[in-house]
């Protein structure tokens, strides 16, 4: 494909830095208490988050069981589901993993691909998958230049499908060097995935919140205001091999919604291991019930969010009519100023959908 020779034409040359990033999902104490002193405090002003997706559904039973989850699209690898996804009522979002060794045959099979996708249903075609982690000998400006000549075809073929990529964090350990250097994957896309994991190494479960908000410092570099999808854990990761508790993940969730994701995400879909964590299916979907409720409750309100030096965070949800609400969420997992460890209050959705609020490991 001529776009992808261009790009590689203006990149293979220069050496990388994505080899020097950071990419452990837990920052040093001190580095992190000092990055995020410039966050606590102002207020996040958004709308309450109405996209709910999934990675990585293997089969046609999972793309049902997602739907009557509540979930409204999901990210394929295994592209040949989008019709089944379709027929269901899914959006979808085409993964892809290019970099400046991409056979040029790959990127045609993938603008084929989305050309097979019924239009109204292709939201979302990702180009590239973390590419500090996975392709790390390609300089960002290759995305740059991929997106410049992708953008044309993709306004005339696919109008309504926004081109997307994903990166780690972005954590408090990046140098102001390394955030311009990221800034130039927001100018490689129309929205941005980010992967806040903190539970991987017990990390501030905090964290959700302020990689959301270094992630609109990278846009303010980039001059450019983009959606964000934020993706939570919900696989395994050596050597604990534990998914997230529920209670953790209801933390997680609540910050991105509240703080102005666009789409919530979850990485990834895998039966086989949600079924060795006891309980832990049924327990998500129950989650599930009560983030699109949520949703739907908060749909029309606007939302100003702050946090504090505690951990505190706190929403104010005003309505058109000036219907006022207040949640407020510990995002520690131990007791904070009558706070039990991870408790979310909220005026109505108190039982958190018949789920008990319990200490996390």
């Amino acid at each position: 494909m001529g776009a992808l020779a261009s790009a590689q034409e203006t990149t293979d040359a220069v050496t990388s830095p994505s080899v020097g990033l950071p990419l452990s999902s837990k920052d040093p104490t001190e580095v992190h208490e000092k990055d995020i002193a410039e966050f606590i405090g102002p207020k996040v002003n958004s709308r309450i988050t109405q996209r709910f997706e999934m990675y990585c559904p293997r089969s046609e039973e999972d793309l049902r069981r997602l739907k009557a989850m509540g979930f409204t699209q999901v990210i394929l690898d295994r592209v040949e589901l989008h019709s089944e996804a379709t027929k269901i009522g899914l959006k979808v979002v085409l993964g892809n993993w290019w970099s400046k060794d991409t056979d040029p045959e790959e990127i045609d099979r993938g603008l084929r691909w989305a050309r097979a996708v019924e239009p109204a249903s292709l939201i979302g075609f990702s180009i590239q998958d973390e590419p500090e982690r996975n392709a790390p000998t390609t300089h960002f400006q290759f995305y740059v230049d991929l997106y410049e000549r992708l953008l044309p075809h993709f306004r005339r073929e696919h109008p309504n499908t926004r081109i997307e990529i994903s990166h780690w964090g972005p954590m408090a350990s990046l140098t102001n060097a390394q955030l311009r250097y990221y800034s130039l994957l927001y100018r490689a896309a129309d929205a941005m995935r980010i992967m806040p994991y903190p539970d991987i190494h017990e990390a501030p479960l905090d964290d959700v919140y302020f990689i959301m908000q270094r992630s609109r410092k990278v846009m303010r570099i980039a001059g450019r205001e983009l959606p964000l999808v934020v993706i939570l854990q919900t696989w395994v990761h050596p050597p604990k091999n534990e998914l997230p508790e529920i209670d953790e993940l209801r933390v997680m969730a609540y910050q991105a919604m509240l703080s102005g994701a666009e789409t919530l995400s979850f990485y990834n879909y895998d039966t086989d291991v949600w079924d060795r964590s006891a309980g832990f299916h049924e327990r998500f979907g129950a989650l599930m019930n009560e983030l699109t409720g949520l949703s739907d409750r908060y749909r029309e309100h606007e939302i100003a969010t702050t946090i504090n030096a505690q951990g505190i965070l706190t929403s104010t949800l005003r309505s058109s009519e000036g219907e006022e609400s207040k949640i407020e969420i510990n995002t520690r997992r131990q007791r904070v100023k009558g706070f039990s460890p991870l408790e979310v209050r909220q005026p109505e959705l108190r039982s958190h959908a018949g789920l008990q609020s319990t200490p996390s490991r």
